[in-house]
């Protein structure tokens, strides 16, 4: 819940993936392994976000990437700590869990906010496509 308050409290001064992100996707179980995954994800969504101009969007709009990219996030960082990134690149370990349709199903009791997850995943999928 302390996690919860957190993100909607930075939500509401800047939207934008942060480095406070990385404090709220710690799980402690391989430390070294989530801070590298953590640090990674952070600069792929903070170029995405730029890449999508979403500063320019509409508050709904930043806040529904904001929230999706953060879950998505933590989810990643979660799998990383359980041992599922091995030696993958984080570009080759994002792309396992996204593609060009949806993303991995986090908020299986909630189909509006995963809606919105898959949405911003295609999105994130096109931009990663587009940098090799």
């Amino acid at each position: 819940m302390l996690v919860l308050r957190r993100l909607f409290a930075t939500l509401a001064l800047d939207m934008k993936p942060a480095t406070e992100w990385i404090t709220d996707w710690y799980y402690d179980v391989e430390p070294n392994q989530e801070r590298k995954t953590s640090e990674e994800l952070l600069l792929i969504f903070q170029e995405f976000w730029n890449w999508a101009s979403l500063d320019k969007k509409s508050k709904s709009t930043k806040q529904r990437y904001s929230v999706a990219l953060h879950a998505l996030g933590g989810y990643l960082v979660e799998e990383a700590g359980n041992g599922h990134r091995g030696n993958k690149s984080i570009q080759n370990f994002l792309k396992h869990y996204i593609d060009s349709g949806d993303g991995p199903l986090i908020h299986y009791d909630n189909e509006t906010w995963q809606n919105e997850l898959d949405t911003v995943c295609r999105k994130l999928y096109k931009y990663l496509a587009a940098q090799c």
